[in-house]
Parts: C-alpha cells; sequence; structure tokens
C-alpha cells in the first residue's frame, strides 16, 4: 500500500511539472484558479498508476496523452500548439527525473548506510528524489531561453529542435520501463515506428510552414515590383507632363505680359477706347485657357494617407488596386504617430504587410459581388491607447461555422472565389506570436457591417460582438 501512495505521488509531481511547464513555455499568467490544476493532477495520477499498473511499458505515453488532452480541453489554443508545447514541457519534466535521479543517488547511499529498514529507506530516498525534481522543475524555468516562454509562430528552428528532444527523451523513458528489451522485439519496433512517426509530422509541419512562407516573400516581392513599377510610370508621366507644361509657361510668360503692357497702354491712351474690353476679354480668355491646361495636366493622386513605411504604403496601393478592378470604394485613415507606434510592437514588418494583405483580400473577396461596396482601413489607439488596426467593410456577415471554427483550422465559405481560410489561420497565429486581441464587431449600423479590430495590447483578448 505504501508504495502505491508513493508511485501515485511520483506520478503527481510528473503532472505537477507538466503543468507548470506548459504555463511558462505558454507564458500564460497564474491566477487562483489554477490551484485546481493540482487536484487534477492528483486525479490523473490514480488513474494512470492504475491504469498502466500491469503494463508498464504504456506509462510515458500515457501520461504525455493525457497532459496533451487535459489542456486542449482547458485553453483556447491551437490544437497544434497546444500539443506541441505540451510534449516539450513533458520532455522537460522527464528530463529534469532523470537529473533528480542522477542527483539523489549520494543522498541513497547515505541512507543506506544510516537508516537499516528497507521500507523507511525507500520511502525517504523517492520523497527526496521528488523534491530535487521539484526543485529542477523550478529552476530550469529560471533560465533565461524558458523564462520568458516559447512563441511557436516566431521560431528559428530551436522549437522544432526542443520537440525532437521531447519526443527522444519520451522514447528513452519508454525503453526503460522495458523490462527485457532482448525479449520485446514488438514493444521496441511500435515505439520506435511512433518516434519516427512523430519526427516526420515536425518535419512535414516545418516544411508546409517554410513553403508558406516562401510564398508570402515571392507574394510580397511582387507587390513590391508592381509598385515600383507604379512608381517608374507615374514617374515618366509627371516628366512628360513637365515638358508640356514648360511649353506651356514659356509661352505664357511672353504673351500674358505683352498683353498687359497693351492693356496699359490702352488706359492711359483712350480710356473710352471700345478695344479695351476686347483685350481684356481675350486677357482673361487665356488666363483661363491658362489654369485649365495646368489643371488638366495635374496628376489625380488617390486620397491614401501616405505612411512612413514603404511597404505599408506598397500595400495599401495593393489593395487599393484590387478594389478599383471590382468597383470598390477603398479608403484608410492614420492617426499621428500611430504607425510608428504599430512597427515598434510588430517587430518583422512581414507580419504587418501579412495581416494587411490577408484582411484586405478578405474584405474583397466578401464584398466584390455587392453593389456601392466600401472597405475603410482606420490605423488608430485603442481606449488603452495601444496602436490597432481596424479593417471595415459592408459584405455579408460570418456565417456560424465560420466563428466557431476561426483560428483554429482552415475553413472558407467562398474557396469558389479563391478563398482559402489560410489567411484567417496566418492571422491567429500571428496575433498569437504578438498576443494581440481580436475583436470581430458585426454591431456597425451606418455604412459599414463589420469590423475587424487587432489591437497590439500584449493582453491576447478574442471576442466576437454580434448581433
Amino acid at each position: 500500500m505504501i508504495f502505491d501512495i508513493l508511485a501515485i505521488t511520483k506520478y503527481t509531481v510528473l503532472f505537477i511539472g507538466s503543468f507548470y511547464g506548459y504555463f511558462k513555455l505558454s507564458k500564460t499568467k497564474f491566477r487562483l484558479i489554477n490551484l485546481l490544476d493540482f487536484f487534477v493532477a492528483i486525479i490523473f495520477s490514480i488513474g494512470l498508476y492504475f491504469a498502466t499498473k500491469q503494463l508498464r511499458l504504456l506509462i510515458p505515453i500515457c501520461f504525455s496523452l493525457l497532459t496533451c488532452l487535459y489542456f486542449i480541453c482547458r485553453v483556447r489554443h491551437s490544437y497544434l500548439n497546444t500539443v506541441t508545447i505540451c510534449v516539450i514541457s513533458c520532455g522537460i519534466t522527464f528530463v529534469t527525473m532523470a537529473f533528480a535521479f542522477v542527483a539523489s543517488l549520494p543522498l541513497n547511499y547515505l541512507f543506506f548506510l544510516i537508516i537499516p529498514n528497507t521500507t523507511i529507506r525507500d520511502c525517504i530516498a523517492i520523497l527526496a528524489s521528488d523534491f530535487l525534481q521539484l526543485l529542477f522543475i523550478f529552476l530550469i524555468y529560471k533560465i533565461k531561453r524558458f523564462k520568458s516562454g516559447i512563441s511557436i509562430n516566431y521560431n528559428d528552428g530551436s522549437i522544432e529542435l526542443l520537440l525532437l528532444a521531447s519526443i527522444l527523451s519520451i522514447f528513452l523513458l519508454t525503453l526503460t520501463y522495458t523490462d527485457d528489451a532482448a525479449h520485446s522485439p514488438f514493444e521496441i519496433i511500435v515505439l520506435t515506428l511512433i518516434f519516427c512517426g512523430l519526427g516526420f509530422i515536425i518535419w512535414w509541419k516545418k516544411y508546409v510552414t517554410n513553403r508558406y512562407h516562401t510564398q508570402i516573400y515571392k507574394r510580397n516581392e511582387n507587390l513590391y515590383e508592381s509598385r515600383i513599377k507604379e512608381y517608374e510610370d507615374e514617374r515618366n508621366n509627371l516628366l512628360n507632363q513637365n515638358a508640356e507644361l514648360s511649353k506651356i509657361i514659356h509661352r505664357d510668360n511672353k504673351l500674358i505680359p505683352a498683353m498687359v503692357m497693351a492693356v496699359k497702354e490702352l488706359i492711359n491712351t483712350a480710356p473710352e477706347n471700345a478695344e479695351l474690353s476686347v483685350l481684356l476679354e481675350q486677357l482673361q480668355e487665356l488666363s483661363s485657357e491658362h489654369q485649365e491646361i495646368i489643371n488638366s495636366y495635374q496628376k489625380e493622386y488617390d486620397d491614401l494617407p501616405k505612411v512612413d513605411s514603404i511597404p505599408i504604403d506598397a500595400v495599401l496601393h495593393y489593395i487599393l488596386s484590387k478594389a478599383k478592378q471590382f468597383n470598390i470604394e477603398f479608403t484608410a485613415n492614420l492617426s499621428n504617430d500611430c504607425i510608428h507606434d504599430l512597427i515598434s510592437k510588430v517587430t518583422d514588418i512581414t507580419d504587418l504587410t501579412t495581416i494587411l494583405c490577408d484582411l484586405g483580400e478578405n474584405a474583397i473577396i466578401a464584398t466584390k459581388n455587392i453593389s456601392e461596396s466600401k472597405i475603410f482601413i482606420a490605423f488608430e489607439y485603442s481606449e488603452s491607447n495601444a496602436p490597432r488596426i481596424c479593417v471595415y467593410d459592408n459584405g455579408p456577415l460570418f456565417e456560424e461555422k465560420v466563428i466557431a471554427n476561426i483560428g483554429k483550422k482552415r475553413i472558407t465559405t467562398h474557396k469558389g472565389d479563391g478563398g482559402s481560410g489560410i489567411g484567417l489561420m496566418t492571422l491567429f497565429e500571428i496575433l498569437n506570436k504578438y498576443n494581440a486581441s481580436f475583436r470581430l464587431d458585426e454591431r456597425q449600423k451606418e455604412k459599414f457591417t463589420k469590423c475587424i479590430q487587432l489591437t497590439f495590447d500584449n493582453l491576447h483578448n478574442i471576442n466576437f460582438l454580434r448581433t
């Protein structure tokens, strides 16, 4: 009985370590409700002990599965991100268990010398090992690399290494529970296949992510090239117009002063001469023609605000050009210094341009088949003085199935119009990366039907306001 309790205590320490690791790695704040996780750890430990009592080989895998399933049900994050962080947390917990075992060996030897009772000695040794493991778990999350958590989306390749190392630790721990490896070839083969399969899944995820990023870079590159071509065409048109205006100005610089002198002379010599009114009329017509010609050659600039960022300016003009193809009215507004604060929050400008492109294209798809379609993008500050992006349109409201799966899996109701659902998935990955907040407001009462607000306030709140 005593050893059953000690085994359950050991599993409880493992669950507590994994739960604590998940909260630290996912940058989740501890609240009073987290005390319930302690009781959940005890319940899971009892279930794990009795479920695997006859097949100890399954202890590491069942432990990892229980941890993943618990946090999938407990938190509202992407399933893949939750499983990834859970596996890494379990791997770190297993590594600390190994460290604790090694560190407790001198203590076990000391207990062997001074405590003759085997049962008491084993109990003290196990409790000492559990205490050391909790200490190591606490210390390992004080390391700078883990102290501030990890971001699955802002990945420099270290996440894959941590995940593979964690899976390897689970695999090796499973082997230690094999009573006789020489007489358990089937179990070894199954474990090896599972390890290789998980390794393949990780590699495939990285491949798909890299491919999508490559597509984003290509799209941005094409966007920049298109904008550069527009600037070149605009420059050539301005040069041609300047040449024409130079000729007009050169001509009028001679004609207008000559006519002014003629009028003055007529006024001085013959105030009542009827030719005076004729010349004045000609002078007025010439001035009007002069002004009309200049106005006709003026460039008709769009009314988009000029931002202090070439990539964002290029994206806004890209959205404008796409909107004009479908006769969609597109406008934008910019608060003072908002772009500067926005760029300081979103350190990777590619993430910011991706957000604008995806939301802009989604708005175009939603509004291109309605009359008097309108899109409006505002860069402004929230009530808490945090920079945010607001995208308004007067397209149809989101369907219930889209709201239910938004940010969780790819879903679209505009597949025939080029929608794929990957834009919203990428949007939520970027929001998770920067702890930004998302709000869908479908209570607009004027010329727009809905608004998507992205606020970079480091709160990561998700709100849906529907009528």
